[in-house]
């Protein structure tokens, strides 16, 4: 991101924290900025899309942040678990302001776009869970799945938001360990019952609405050849180049071979310089593998 995009997503947060969005105009905006109001609009077409590139921009270091322990090969999936539940809980605390500016009003129709977007958060929590789920509990009857993510996503949420509204409420410390048992407890109990109450409920299976799971591989792929052809020339960038496109040569087919698919997600795994674009390409690799 620009620096001058930053500043100016830093201090509209500021304001929105403290006045609330409604309350506060473009005007004061780049009058607390130090910019032309005609320099804002070179970032932002409005306020509302403003608002949304600042929900996009904390809401992606998040997400880089997860990235980098779920492709830790070191961590047992109860230890990157509980790491990833301890990343939530900083972001959250360590962003007052996102805070603050959350809790003045509620931030839903204000455009259709900034909607849209809470919606593929949403979707994208109940898609994380799920996948914890998988692998915390390898052996779980694909029935109690849509339970137990909904039974984890809704005790995250209920405990994150007690902390929002109150920071010293518990020990932020035990929570992933507090949290990480009781789902052991409930998948326990679950597993002695004789029906599921969610039985036929559709967990969302991709995280870009409207597109199944090969479609969003394939936008990710197409994205990363973009940036892959503006780098310069050189050995590293050719392999990629050609991993890439050899990854997309085999989607396009009806049914992709899963042994060449497994080779390619073991060349993408072992570059240690990989973006956050290619971490999100590894996950949603590693979950179409899991279905084929």
């Amino acid at each position: 991101m620009k620096e001058k995009n930053k500043m100016i997503i830093d201090k509209s947060v500021e304001l929105f924290a403290e006045k609330g969005y409604h309350a506060t105009s473009v005007q004061e905006i780049v009058e607390k900025c130090g910019i032309a109001k005609g320099s804002f609009y070179n970032y932002f077409k409005s306020k509302e899309e403003l608002l949304v590139s600042i929900f996009k921009f904390y809401y992606e270091a998040l997400t880089d942040s997860l990235l980098d322990l779920e492709l830790d090969a070191s961590l047992s999936s109860k230890d990157k678990f509980m790491r990833q539940i301890t990343v939530h809980i900083e972001h959250m605390t360590g962003n007052t302001n996102l805070i603050q500016m959350m809790m003045q009003e509620q931030m839903v129709h204000i455009s259709k776009e900034l909607d849209g977007f809470l919606h593929y958060i949403h979707e994208e929590g109940l898609i994380w869970f799920k996948r914890k789920i998988i692998e915390l509990y390898p052996g779980l009857s694909s029935d109690l799945l849509p339970d137990c993510t909904i039974i984890l996503d809704s005790l995250f949420k209920g405990y994150i938001g007690i902390l929002i509204r109150k920071q010293n409420a518990f020990d932020v410390e035990l929570l992933p360990s507090f949290i990480l048992n009781r789902m052991d407890s409930i998948v326990a109990s679950l597993e002695n019952m004789e029906d599921p109450l969610l039985k036929q409920f559709p967990l969302p299976g991709c995280s870009m609405r409207d597109m199944s799971p090969k479609e969003e591989i394939h936008s990710i792929i197409a994205r990363m050849l973009e940036v892959e052809t503006r780098k310069e020339e050189g050995m590293e960038t050719r392999k990629n180049t050609e991993a890439l496109k050899a990854l997309q040569e085999e989607f396009s087919k009806v049914r992709p071979s899963s042994i060449i698919l497994e080779s390619l997600l073991l060349f993408l795994e072992k570059n240690e310089k990989r973006s956050p674009l290619c971490s999100k390409l590894i996950l949603l690799m590693k979950d179409y593998l899991l279905y084929i």
